[in-house]
């Protein structure tokens, strides 16, 4: 997939003294957060010592950066520029890898990698990652919920949530929970009034035209379908989280056997 890059009116604020957001229109939109995710890549292609991380999400990537560093670097100290002002250079290299940029090697090494850029799509299009899915009514607990609303069968809400491919957004709310899209509009349903005290780690939900996973036990208000017996999130340092922004999921169902068998929230 070639990625437009043309007419994007990308916007820069500050977050606080250390961090730096680049936005595009705000609205969920495959198209915009391809193009988020290229610009992370260009960024990171710069290897900036004072960049902490970035941070992707729906229409905004977030720079984070140690003042330290970045006062320490040439360009603040013998060009005299803001984070604000690097920021502009680094849109500037990425849209048009412009040489006269105050960042001129970065700006080159961008143009050496446009190709890459252009050409290729951020949200590991190729590569989908199958996650098991138990839609029994004794997980799925909200299963009549979509029934009764939607006029819909069970067997209809399961393969219609199997059958689809969705693209995380972002992470958010609790480590390594994924948002993600978008829901086919047949069994879309708004989360609950009140959420409940404790959803179950695994549980698979519904809110609007986002399905997500709990990955751990926590407070939720998401209309919850079934759940997988796959962590998707393990505090262990070397583990962590097993989705990220741009990835692209797809669920299959199993049954309750199965769930029981393969079960690693035990």
């Amino acid at each position: 997939m070639k990625t437009n890059f043309e007419n994007m009116n990308w916007r820069l604020a500050l977050l606080g003294d250390h961090a730096l957001v680049f936005s595009l229109e705000e609205k969920m939109s495959e198209e915009i957060i391809e193009k988020i995710m290229a610009l992370k890549k260009s960024i990171e292609i710069l290897h900036f010592d004072f960049i902490k991380e970035l941070i992707p999400s729906y229409h905004t990537l977030t720079l984070v950066y140690d003042i330290d560093l970045f006062y320490q670097n040439e360009i603040a100290t013998i060009h005299n520029h803001s984070i604000t002002d690097i920021g502009n250079d680094m849109l500037t290299a990425f849209n048009s890898a412009a040489t006269n940029s105050t960042i001129k090697n970065a700006a080159e090494k961008i143009k050496a990698n446009n190709n890459l850029i252009e050409n290729n799509s951020f949200t590991d299009r190729e590569k989908i990652i199958q996650i098991p899915v138990c839609y029994d009514e004794r997980l799925g607990i909200d299963l009549e919920n979509i029934v009764s609303k939607n006029k819909i069968s069970i067997e209809e809400i399961i393969k219609i949530h199997t059958e689809e491919t969705y693209l995380v957004y972002c992470l958010g709310f609790l480590p390594g929970f994924a948002y993600m899209g978008k829901v086919n509009a047949a069994i879309q349903i708004a989360r609950h009034a009140s959420p409940r005290k404790e959803v179950q780690a695994g549980s698979v939900g519904i809110a609007g035209m986002q399905t997500g996973i709990y990955p751990m036990n926590s407070p939720g208000g998401w209309q919850i379908i079934g759940r997988t017996p796959i962590k998707i999130f393990d505090k262990d340092p070397a583990i962590l989280g097993k989705l990220s922004a741009g990835n692209r999921i797809q669920f299959y169902p199993i049954d309750f056997a199965e769930f029981e068998k393969l079960n690693e929230y035990k």
